[in-house]
Protein backbone atom coordinates (compact mmCIF):
# COMPACT_ATOMS: atom_id res chain seq x y z
CA UNK A 1 0.00 0.00 0.00
CA UNK A 2 1.47 3.33 -1.01
CA UNK A 3 0.31 6.87 -0.53
CA UNK A 4 -0.79 8.63 -3.67
CA UNK A 5 -1.69 12.20 -4.62
CA UNK A 6 -5.24 13.44 -4.41
CA UNK A 7 -7.20 11.88 -7.30
CA UNK A 8 -8.39 14.29 -9.94
CA UNK A 9 -11.67 13.94 -11.83
CA UNK A 10 -10.83 12.60 -15.28
CA UNK A 11 -12.59 13.91 -18.34
CA UNK A 12 -15.48 11.50 -18.64
CA UNK A 13 -17.53 11.22 -21.79
CA UNK A 14 -19.61 8.03 -21.58
CA UNK A 15 -21.72 7.02 -24.57
CA UNK A 16 -24.99 8.04 -22.93
CA UNK A 17 -23.82 11.45 -21.82
CA UNK A 18 -21.71 13.19 -19.18
CA UNK A 19 -22.24 12.77 -15.47
CA UNK A 20 -23.87 15.03 -12.92
CA UNK A 21 -21.57 16.87 -10.54
CA UNK A 22 -21.95 19.23 -7.58
CA UNK A 23 -22.77 22.90 -7.86
CA UNK A 24 -19.98 24.49 -5.87
CA UNK A 25 -17.15 25.91 -7.97
CA UNK A 26 -17.21 27.45 -11.43
CA UNK A 27 -15.92 26.11 -14.72
CA UNK A 28 -15.47 28.01 -17.96
CA UNK A 29 -18.68 28.36 -19.92
CA UNK A 30 -17.05 26.74 -22.94
CA UNK A 31 -16.18 23.56 -21.07
CA UNK A 32 -17.24 20.42 -22.87
CA UNK A 33 -19.24 17.49 -21.55
CA UNK A 34 -16.87 16.41 -18.81
CA UNK A 35 -16.09 16.96 -15.18
CA UNK A 36 -13.60 19.73 -14.48
CA UNK A 37 -10.59 18.64 -12.43
CA UNK A 38 -10.86 18.92 -8.67
CA UNK A 39 -8.54 21.50 -7.18
CA UNK A 40 -5.62 20.00 -5.30
CA UNK A 41 -5.63 22.80 -2.78
CA UNK A 42 -9.28 22.45 -1.72
CA UNK A 43 -9.58 22.88 2.06
CA UNK A 44 -9.63 19.67 4.00
CA UNK A 45 -8.90 17.48 0.97
CA UNK A 46 -5.22 17.92 0.25
CA UNK A 47 -4.39 16.84 3.79
CA UNK A 48 -6.45 13.61 3.60
CA UNK A 49 -4.49 10.35 3.44
CA UNK A 50 -4.98 8.24 0.34
CA UNK A 51 -4.01 4.62 -0.16
CA UNK A 52 -4.36 2.49 -3.23
CA UNK A 53 -4.58 -1.19 -4.04
CA UNK A 54 -2.72 -2.61 -7.05
CA UNK A 55 -4.75 -1.71 -10.11
CA UNK A 56 -5.81 -4.49 -12.41
CA UNK A 57 -5.36 -4.10 -16.13
CA UNK A 58 -8.49 -2.83 -17.81
CA UNK A 59 -10.00 -1.50 -14.57
CA UNK A 60 -9.84 2.12 -15.65
CA UNK A 61 -13.46 2.31 -16.71
CA UNK A 62 -15.72 3.54 -13.88
CA UNK A 63 -18.55 1.31 -12.70
CA UNK A 64 -21.54 3.23 -11.43
CA UNK A 65 -25.28 3.16 -11.62
CA UNK A 66 -25.64 6.92 -11.71
CA UNK A 67 -27.67 8.04 -14.72
CA UNK A 68 -26.21 10.08 -17.52
CA UNK A 69 -26.54 13.83 -17.22
CA UNK A 70 -25.53 17.08 -18.81
CA UNK A 71 -22.20 18.75 -17.92
CA UNK A 72 -21.97 20.52 -14.62
CA UNK A 73 -19.27 22.45 -12.77
CA UNK A 74 -16.78 20.74 -10.55
CA UNK A 75 -17.55 20.13 -6.86
CA UNK A 76 -17.01 22.99 -4.48
CA UNK A 77 -18.12 24.02 -1.03
CA UNK A 78 -21.24 21.85 -1.19
CA UNK A 79 -19.24 18.62 -1.18
CA UNK A 80 -16.81 16.52 -3.21
CA UNK A 81 -17.80 12.92 -2.53
CA UNK A 82 -19.40 12.23 -5.93
CA UNK A 83 -16.51 13.49 -8.07
CA UNK A 84 -13.87 11.82 -5.90
CA UNK A 85 -15.77 8.56 -6.20
CA UNK A 86 -15.67 8.74 -9.99
CA UNK A 87 -12.00 9.63 -10.10
CA UNK A 88 -11.17 6.86 -7.67
CA UNK A 89 -12.99 4.33 -9.78
CA UNK A 90 -11.01 5.41 -12.81
CA UNK A 91 -7.75 4.71 -11.00
CA UNK A 92 -8.91 1.63 -9.03
CA UNK A 93 -8.13 3.61 -5.90
CA UNK A 94 -9.55 3.24 -2.40
CA UNK A 95 -9.89 6.79 -1.10
CA UNK A 96 -10.39 7.83 2.49
CA UNK A 97 -13.45 9.97 3.24
CA UNK A 98 -12.48 13.62 2.62
CA UNK A 99 -12.44 15.97 5.55
CA UNK A 100 -15.17 18.54 5.93
CA UNK A 101 -14.78 21.85 4.14
CA UNK A 102 -13.83 24.95 6.08
CA UNK A 103 -17.44 26.17 6.09
CA UNK A 104 -19.73 23.12 6.23
CA UNK A 105 -23.06 23.41 4.52
CA UNK A 106 -26.34 21.85 5.61
CA UNK A 107 -26.78 18.19 4.78
CA UNK A 108 -29.82 16.37 3.55
CA UNK A 109 -32.63 16.24 6.05
CA UNK A 110 -31.85 19.56 7.75
CA UNK A 111 -33.94 22.68 7.41
CA UNK A 112 -33.48 25.07 4.51
CA UNK A 113 -31.28 28.10 5.32
CA UNK A 114 -33.11 30.87 7.17
CA UNK A 115 -32.12 33.64 4.69
CA UNK A 116 -33.52 31.54 1.84
CA UNK A 117 -36.80 31.03 3.72
CA UNK A 118 -36.95 34.78 4.30
CA UNK A 119 -36.55 35.31 0.56
CA UNK A 120 -39.31 32.76 -0.09
CA UNK A 121 -41.73 34.56 2.24
CA UNK A 122 -40.89 37.89 0.62
CA UNK A 123 -41.49 36.41 -2.84
CA UNK A 124 -44.88 35.12 -1.68
CA UNK A 125 -45.79 38.59 -0.42
CA UNK A 126 -44.58 40.18 -3.63
CA UNK A 127 -46.63 37.70 -5.72
CA UNK A 128 -49.69 38.56 -3.63
CA UNK A 129 -49.15 42.25 -4.33
CA UNK A 130 -48.68 41.57 -8.04
CA UNK A 131 -51.94 39.61 -8.27
CA UNK A 132 -53.89 42.32 -6.45
CA UNK A 133 -52.28 44.97 -8.67
CA UNK A 134 -53.24 43.09 -11.84
CA UNK A 135 -56.88 42.91 -10.76
CA UNK A 136 -56.99 46.56 -9.70
CA UNK A 137 -55.29 47.55 -12.97
CA UNK A 138 -57.75 45.51 -15.04
CA UNK A 139 -60.75 47.06 -13.26
CA UNK A 140 -59.31 50.55 -13.77
CA UNK A 141 -58.52 49.98 -17.45
CA UNK A 142 -62.00 48.65 -18.18
CA UNK A 143 -63.55 51.66 -16.48
CA UNK A 144 -61.21 54.11 -18.26
CA UNK A 145 -60.83 52.71 -21.77
CA UNK A 146 -63.51 50.03 -22.13
CA UNK A 147 -63.16 46.22 -22.24
CA UNK A 148 -61.77 45.91 -25.78
CA UNK A 149 -59.00 48.48 -25.38
CA UNK A 150 -58.22 47.24 -21.88
CA UNK A 151 -57.72 43.71 -23.20
CA UNK A 152 -55.49 44.99 -25.99
CA UNK A 153 -53.33 47.02 -23.58
CA UNK A 154 -52.89 44.07 -21.21
CA UNK A 155 -52.07 41.69 -24.10
CA UNK A 156 -49.51 44.04 -25.64
CA UNK A 157 -48.09 44.76 -22.21
CA UNK A 158 -46.81 41.19 -21.96
CA UNK A 159 -44.71 41.50 -25.12
CA UNK A 160 -41.84 43.48 -23.51
CA UNK A 161 -41.36 40.63 -21.03
CA UNK A 162 -41.00 38.05 -23.81
CA UNK A 163 -38.75 40.29 -25.90
CA UNK A 164 -36.33 41.11 -23.07
CA UNK A 165 -36.13 37.75 -21.26
CA UNK A 166 -32.91 36.68 -23.00
CA UNK A 167 -31.35 40.06 -22.26
CA UNK A 168 -32.23 39.60 -18.59
CA UNK A 169 -30.48 36.24 -18.52
CA UNK A 170 -27.32 37.66 -20.09
CA UNK A 171 -27.25 40.56 -17.63
CA UNK A 172 -27.67 38.14 -14.70
CA UNK A 173 -24.65 36.14 -15.88
CA UNK A 174 -22.52 39.26 -16.25
CA UNK A 175 -23.40 41.16 -13.08
CA UNK A 176 -24.60 38.35 -10.83
CA UNK A 177 -28.19 37.14 -10.28
CA UNK A 178 -28.37 38.42 -6.71
CA UNK A 179 -27.61 41.99 -7.78
CA UNK A 180 -30.13 41.78 -10.61
CA UNK A 181 -32.76 40.49 -8.19
CA UNK A 182 -32.22 43.38 -5.78
CA UNK A 183 -32.11 45.97 -8.56
CA UNK A 184 -35.29 44.80 -10.27
CA UNK A 185 -37.17 44.74 -6.97
CA UNK A 186 -36.07 48.30 -6.23
CA UNK A 187 -37.03 49.42 -9.74
CA UNK A 188 -40.48 47.88 -9.38
CA UNK A 189 -40.93 49.36 -5.92
CA UNK A 190 -40.01 52.81 -7.27
CA UNK A 191 -42.29 52.40 -10.29
CA UNK A 192 -45.25 51.42 -8.12
CA UNK A 193 -44.79 54.28 -5.65
CA UNK A 194 -44.19 56.82 -8.42
CA UNK A 195 -47.19 55.48 -10.34
CA UNK A 196 -49.40 55.78 -7.24
CA UNK A 197 -48.32 59.40 -6.80
CA UNK A 198 -48.94 60.17 -10.50
CA UNK A 199 -52.39 58.59 -10.46
CA UNK A 200 -53.19 60.58 -7.34
CA UNK A 201 -52.22 63.83 -9.11
CA UNK A 202 -53.45 63.37 -12.72
CA UNK A 203 -55.81 60.41 -12.41
CA UNK A 204 -55.68 56.98 -14.09
CA UNK A 205 -54.71 58.16 -17.55
CA UNK A 206 -54.25 55.42 -20.18
CA UNK A 207 -50.69 56.44 -21.25
CA UNK A 208 -49.61 56.48 -17.59
CA UNK A 209 -51.03 53.01 -16.93
CA UNK A 210 -49.53 51.65 -20.18
CA UNK A 211 -46.14 52.99 -19.18
CA UNK A 212 -46.39 51.29 -15.79
CA UNK A 213 -47.31 48.01 -17.47
CA UNK A 214 -44.23 48.18 -19.72
CA UNK A 215 -41.84 49.04 -16.86
CA UNK A 216 -43.17 46.19 -14.73
CA UNK A 217 -42.99 43.73 -17.63
CA UNK A 218 -39.37 44.56 -18.47
CA UNK A 219 -38.34 44.41 -14.82
CA UNK A 220 -40.05 41.02 -14.54
CA UNK A 221 -38.09 39.79 -17.58
CA UNK A 222 -34.85 40.54 -15.73
CA UNK A 223 -36.17 39.17 -12.43
CA UNK A 224 -37.28 35.72 -13.66
CA UNK A 225 -33.93 34.33 -14.96
CA UNK A 226 -32.04 35.98 -12.09
CA UNK A 227 -34.32 34.29 -9.56
CA UNK A 228 -33.95 30.89 -11.22
CA UNK A 229 -30.17 31.29 -11.48
CA UNK A 230 -29.77 32.47 -7.88
CA UNK A 231 -31.42 29.56 -6.07
CA UNK A 232 -28.65 27.00 -6.88
CA UNK A 233 -26.18 29.55 -5.45
CA UNK A 234 -28.09 29.77 -2.17
CA UNK A 235 -28.77 26.09 -1.54
CA UNK A 236 -26.53 23.02 -1.32
CA UNK A 237 -27.28 20.46 -4.04
CA UNK A 238 -29.24 18.12 -1.78
CA UNK A 239 -31.69 20.94 -0.96
CA UNK A 240 -32.20 22.37 -4.46
CA UNK A 241 -35.34 20.41 -5.36
CA UNK A 242 -36.97 21.09 -1.99
CA UNK A 243 -35.96 24.73 -2.22
CA UNK A 244 -37.47 25.06 -5.68
CA UNK A 245 -40.69 23.44 -4.45
CA UNK A 246 -40.96 25.77 -1.44
CA UNK A 247 -40.16 28.80 -3.58
CA UNK A 248 -42.73 27.95 -6.24
CA UNK A 249 -45.32 27.10 -3.59
CA UNK A 250 -44.88 30.54 -2.03
CA UNK A 251 -45.12 32.29 -5.41
CA UNK A 252 -48.21 30.32 -6.50
CA UNK A 253 -49.76 30.70 -3.07
CA UNK A 254 -49.29 34.45 -3.20
CA UNK A 255 -50.82 34.58 -6.66
CA UNK A 256 -53.81 32.49 -5.57
CA UNK A 257 -54.42 34.58 -2.46
CA UNK A 258 -54.07 37.81 -4.43
CA UNK A 259 -56.50 36.55 -7.05
CA UNK A 260 -59.04 35.56 -4.43
CA UNK A 261 -58.83 38.82 -2.46
CA UNK A 262 -57.83 41.15 -5.27
CA UNK A 263 -61.29 42.40 -6.21
CA UNK A 264 -62.21 43.07 -2.60
CA UNK A 265 -58.95 44.92 -1.84
CA UNK A 266 -59.14 46.90 -5.08
CA UNK A 267 -62.68 47.99 -4.25
CA UNK A 268 -61.71 48.83 -0.69
CA UNK A 269 -58.60 50.90 -1.37
CA UNK A 270 -58.57 51.72 -5.06
CA UNK A 271 -55.65 51.65 -7.51
CA UNK A 272 -53.48 54.10 -5.55
CA UNK A 273 -53.63 52.11 -2.31
CA UNK A 274 -52.99 48.82 -4.13
CA UNK A 275 -49.97 50.33 -5.94
CA UNK A 276 -48.51 51.55 -2.64
CA UNK A 277 -48.97 48.12 -1.03
CA UNK A 278 -47.38 46.45 -4.05
CA UNK A 279 -44.45 48.88 -3.96
CA UNK A 280 -43.85 48.16 -0.28
CA UNK A 281 -43.92 44.41 -0.98
CA UNK A 282 -41.20 44.85 -3.61
CA UNK A 283 -39.11 46.81 -1.11
CA UNK A 284 -39.41 43.96 1.40
CA UNK A 285 -38.43 41.51 -1.35
CA UNK A 286 -35.31 43.58 -2.12
CA UNK A 287 -34.30 43.55 1.56
CA UNK A 288 -34.79 39.78 1.73
CA UNK A 289 -32.69 39.26 -1.41
CA UNK A 290 -29.95 41.42 0.08
CA UNK A 291 -29.98 39.29 3.22
CA UNK A 292 -29.23 36.07 1.35
CA UNK A 293 -25.77 34.51 1.35
CA UNK A 294 -24.46 32.56 -1.62
CA UNK A 295 -22.43 29.38 -1.22
CA UNK A 296 -19.48 31.00 -2.96
CA UNK A 297 -18.15 34.54 -2.82
CA UNK A 298 -16.99 34.44 -6.45
CA UNK A 299 -20.01 36.26 -7.87
CA UNK A 300 -19.49 38.11 -11.17
CA UNK A 301 -19.08 41.87 -10.83
CA UNK A 302 -18.65 42.92 -14.45
CA UNK A 303 -20.42 45.90 -15.95
CA UNK A 304 -23.02 45.42 -18.62
CA UNK A 305 -21.69 46.12 -22.12
CA UNK A 306 -24.68 46.74 -24.36
CA UNK A 307 -22.75 46.03 -27.55
CA UNK A 308 -21.83 42.56 -26.30
CA UNK A 309 -25.29 41.51 -25.14
CA UNK A 310 -26.21 40.08 -28.53
CA UNK A 311 -23.03 38.01 -28.60
CA UNK A 312 -23.61 36.74 -25.06
CA UNK A 313 -27.21 35.81 -25.83
CA UNK A 314 -25.94 33.88 -28.87
CA UNK A 315 -23.42 32.07 -26.66
CA UNK A 316 -26.26 31.02 -24.37
CA UNK A 317 -28.33 29.70 -27.27
CA UNK A 318 -25.37 27.73 -28.64
CA UNK A 319 -24.62 26.40 -25.15
CA UNK A 320 -28.11 24.89 -24.96
CA UNK A 321 -28.13 23.72 -28.58
CA UNK A 322 -24.88 21.75 -28.15
CA UNK A 323 -26.12 19.77 -25.14
CA UNK A 324 -28.70 17.17 -26.21
CA UNK A 325 -30.30 16.50 -22.83
CA UNK A 326 -30.50 20.19 -21.90
CA UNK A 327 -31.86 21.06 -25.34
CA UNK A 328 -34.48 18.33 -25.10
CA UNK A 329 -35.45 19.48 -21.59
CA UNK A 330 -36.22 22.93 -23.03
CA UNK A 331 -38.36 21.51 -25.84
CA UNK A 332 -40.17 19.12 -23.51
CA UNK A 333 -40.92 21.99 -21.12
CA UNK A 334 -42.42 24.03 -23.94
CA UNK A 335 -44.55 21.10 -25.14
CA UNK A 336 -45.64 20.39 -21.57
CA UNK A 337 -46.94 23.95 -21.27
CA UNK A 338 -48.41 23.93 -24.77
CA UNK A 339 -50.40 20.76 -24.13
CA UNK A 340 -51.81 21.95 -20.82
CA UNK A 341 -52.21 25.73 -21.15
CA UNK A 342 -55.35 25.72 -23.28
CA UNK A 343 -57.25 22.97 -21.44
CA UNK A 344 -56.36 24.47 -18.07
CA UNK A 345 -57.21 28.08 -18.97
CA UNK A 346 -60.07 28.01 -21.49
CA UNK A 347 -60.91 24.35 -20.99
CA UNK A 348 -62.40 25.12 -17.59
CA UNK A 349 -65.40 26.75 -19.27
CA UNK A 350 -65.47 24.53 -22.36
CA UNK A 351 -65.52 21.35 -20.29
CA UNK A 352 -67.27 22.39 -17.09
CA UNK A 353 -69.61 25.14 -18.20
CA UNK A 354 -70.70 27.88 -15.83
CA UNK A 355 -71.37 25.55 -12.90
CA UNK A 356 -68.59 22.99 -13.39
CA UNK A 357 -65.67 25.36 -14.03
CA UNK A 358 -65.32 26.06 -10.30
CA UNK A 359 -65.08 22.36 -9.50
CA UNK A 360 -62.42 21.84 -12.17
CA UNK A 361 -60.38 24.82 -10.94
CA UNK A 362 -60.58 23.61 -7.33
CA UNK A 363 -59.44 20.13 -8.35
CA UNK A 364 -56.53 21.59 -10.31
CA UNK A 365 -55.47 23.76 -7.37
CA UNK A 366 -55.62 20.85 -4.93
CA UNK A 367 -53.55 18.67 -7.25
CA UNK A 368 -50.91 21.38 -7.67
CA UNK A 369 -50.81 21.92 -3.89
CA UNK A 370 -50.29 18.20 -3.33
CA UNK A 371 -47.43 18.26 -5.86
CA UNK A 372 -45.58 20.89 -3.82
CA UNK A 373 -46.19 19.02 -0.55
CA UNK A 374 -44.89 15.78 -2.05
CA UNK A 375 -41.84 17.58 -3.50
CA UNK A 376 -40.92 19.11 -0.15
CA UNK A 377 -41.46 15.91 1.85
CA UNK A 378 -40.11 13.44 -0.71
CA UNK A 379 -38.08 15.43 -3.28
CA UNK A 380 -37.36 13.53 -6.51
CA UNK A 381 -33.66 12.72 -6.57
CA UNK A 382 -32.30 9.47 -7.91
CA UNK A 383 -35.25 8.81 -10.26
CA UNK A 384 -36.07 12.36 -11.31
CA UNK A 385 -35.98 11.57 -15.03
CA UNK A 386 -38.28 8.58 -14.58
CA UNK A 387 -40.69 10.74 -12.59
CA UNK A 388 -40.81 13.25 -15.45
CA UNK A 389 -41.45 10.38 -17.89
CA UNK A 390 -44.32 9.05 -15.79
CA UNK A 391 -45.69 12.57 -15.35
CA UNK A 392 -45.83 13.24 -19.08
CA UNK A 393 -47.50 9.88 -19.70
CA UNK A 394 -50.10 10.67 -17.03
CA UNK A 395 -50.69 14.14 -18.49
CA UNK A 396 -51.35 12.68 -21.93
CA UNK A 397 -53.81 10.20 -20.41
CA UNK A 398 -55.63 12.91 -18.43
CA UNK A 399 -55.99 15.14 -21.49
CA UNK A 400 -57.46 12.23 -23.44
CA UNK A 401 -59.93 11.53 -20.62
CA UNK A 402 -61.20 15.11 -20.85
CA UNK A 403 -62.68 14.20 -24.23
CA UNK A 404 -65.37 12.20 -22.39
CA UNK A 405 -67.19 15.38 -21.38
CA UNK A 406 -68.13 13.84 -18.01
CA UNK A 407 -67.79 16.29 -15.10
CA UNK A 408 -66.73 13.67 -12.55
CA UNK A 409 -64.06 12.34 -14.92
CA UNK A 410 -63.00 15.93 -15.60
CA UNK A 411 -62.59 16.69 -11.89
CA UNK A 412 -60.39 13.60 -11.42
CA UNK A 413 -58.40 14.44 -14.56
CA UNK A 414 -57.84 18.06 -13.51
CA UNK A 415 -56.69 16.98 -10.04
CA UNK A 416 -54.21 14.57 -11.59
CA UNK A 417 -53.09 17.22 -14.10
CA UNK A 418 -52.30 19.63 -11.29
CA UNK A 419 -50.30 16.94 -9.51
CA UNK A 420 -48.25 15.53 -12.40
CA UNK A 421 -47.71 18.84 -14.23
CA UNK A 422 -46.35 20.40 -11.04
CA UNK A 423 -43.96 17.51 -10.38
CA UNK A 424 -42.77 17.29 -13.99
CA UNK A 425 -42.13 21.02 -14.28
CA UNK A 426 -40.24 20.99 -10.97
CA UNK A 427 -37.96 18.19 -12.20
CA UNK A 428 -37.26 19.91 -15.54
CA UNK A 429 -36.47 23.27 -13.91
CA UNK A 430 -34.17 21.66 -11.33
CA UNK A 431 -32.33 19.66 -14.00
CA UNK A 432 -31.76 22.79 -16.09
CA UNK A 433 -30.39 24.60 -13.04
CA UNK A 434 -28.03 21.74 -12.23
CA UNK A 435 -26.83 21.10 -15.76
CA UNK A 436 -25.95 24.72 -16.50
CA UNK A 437 -22.58 26.02 -15.36
CA UNK A 438 -22.81 29.08 -13.09
CA UNK A 439 -21.41 31.32 -15.84
CA UNK A 440 -24.26 30.33 -18.20
CA UNK A 441 -27.11 29.67 -15.78
CA UNK A 442 -28.86 33.01 -16.20
CA UNK A 443 -29.00 32.62 -19.98
CA UNK A 444 -30.08 28.98 -19.75
CA UNK A 445 -32.92 29.81 -17.36
CA UNK A 446 -34.01 32.75 -19.53
CA UNK A 447 -34.34 30.38 -22.51
CA UNK A 448 -36.35 27.97 -20.40
CA UNK A 449 -38.61 30.82 -19.25
CA UNK A 450 -39.04 31.93 -22.86
CA UNK A 451 -40.24 28.45 -23.86
CA UNK A 452 -42.72 28.49 -20.98
CA UNK A 453 -44.07 32.02 -21.47
CA UNK A 454 -44.36 31.70 -25.25
CA UNK A 455 -46.21 28.39 -25.01
CA UNK A 456 -49.06 29.80 -22.90
CA UNK A 457 -50.56 32.32 -25.37
CA UNK A 458 -49.96 29.90 -28.25
CA UNK A 459 -51.80 27.20 -26.31
CA UNK A 460 -54.73 29.51 -25.58
CA UNK A 461 -54.95 30.42 -29.25
CA UNK A 462 -54.62 26.78 -30.32
CA UNK A 463 -57.51 25.49 -28.23
CA UNK A 464 -59.81 28.22 -29.50
CA UNK A 465 -59.04 27.53 -33.15
CA UNK A 466 -59.24 23.73 -32.79
CA UNK A 467 -62.50 23.85 -30.83
CA UNK A 468 -64.15 25.87 -33.59
CA UNK A 469 -62.77 23.55 -36.28
CA UNK A 470 -63.12 20.00 -34.85
CA UNK A 471 -65.03 20.28 -31.58
CA UNK A 472 -64.04 19.83 -27.93
CA UNK A 473 -63.44 16.03 -27.80
CA UNK A 474 -61.03 15.94 -30.75
CA UNK A 475 -59.34 19.08 -29.43
CA UNK A 476 -58.58 17.29 -26.15
CA UNK A 477 -57.14 14.35 -28.10
CA UNK A 478 -54.98 16.81 -30.07
CA UNK A 479 -53.58 18.23 -26.84
CA UNK A 480 -52.95 14.70 -25.57
CA UNK A 481 -50.99 14.07 -28.78
CA UNK A 482 -48.78 17.09 -28.02
CA UNK A 483 -48.02 15.60 -24.59
CA UNK A 484 -47.19 12.28 -26.26
CA UNK A 485 -44.70 14.03 -28.56
CA UNK A 486 -43.01 15.49 -25.47
CA UNK A 487 -42.98 12.02 -23.90
CA UNK A 488 -41.41 10.48 -27.01
CA UNK A 489 -38.65 13.12 -27.04
CA UNK A 490 -37.91 12.50 -23.39
CA UNK A 491 -37.76 8.72 -23.80
CA UNK A 492 -35.54 9.10 -26.88
CA UNK A 493 -32.99 11.06 -24.79
CA UNK A 494 -31.59 8.58 -22.22
CA UNK A 495 -29.54 11.24 -20.43
CA UNK A 496 -32.81 13.05 -19.65
CA UNK A 497 -35.07 10.05 -19.10
CA UNK A 498 -32.62 8.50 -16.61
CA UNK A 499 -31.39 11.76 -15.08
CA UNK A 500 -30.89 12.08 -11.34
CA UNK A 501 -30.97 15.08 -9.03
CA UNK A 502 -28.44 13.70 -6.57
CA UNK A 503 -24.69 13.15 -6.39
CA UNK A 504 -24.92 10.56 -3.68
CA UNK A 505 -23.07 7.40 -4.72
CA UNK A 506 -25.10 4.30 -5.35
CA UNK A 507 -24.15 1.22 -3.41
Amino acid sequence: MTAVEEPRAAELDPPTGPRLAETGSRTPAAAGPHLAPARAGAPGIAAAKRTTAPAKPGAAEPATTAPAAEPHPAPGPAGVTGALGIAAANRATVVAEPAAAAEPVPTAGKALPAPFLGLVLAMGLSSFGDAVWLIALSVTLVGTAGPALAGLVLALGSLPKVLTLLVGGAVADRTGPRRVLITTDLVRAGAMLAGAAAVLVVGPQLPLLAGLIVVMAVASAFFIPASDALRPNLLPPEHLVRGNAVYLAAVRGGQAAGGALGSWLAGLGGLVTVAVVNGVSFGISALAAGNTKTLTSNEPRERVKVKQLGKEIGEGCRYVARRPALRTAMIVTGLLELSGAGPINLGLVLLGGTHGAGWLLTAMTLGASLAFVVSVKWPPRGKAGRLATAGLAAQAGCLALLASGNLAVGVAAFFTLGLVAGLTALVLVSLAQRWATPEMRGRVMSILALFTLAATPVGNLLIGVLTEAIGVPLTMFAHAAVALVALALLVATPALGRAALTEEKKS
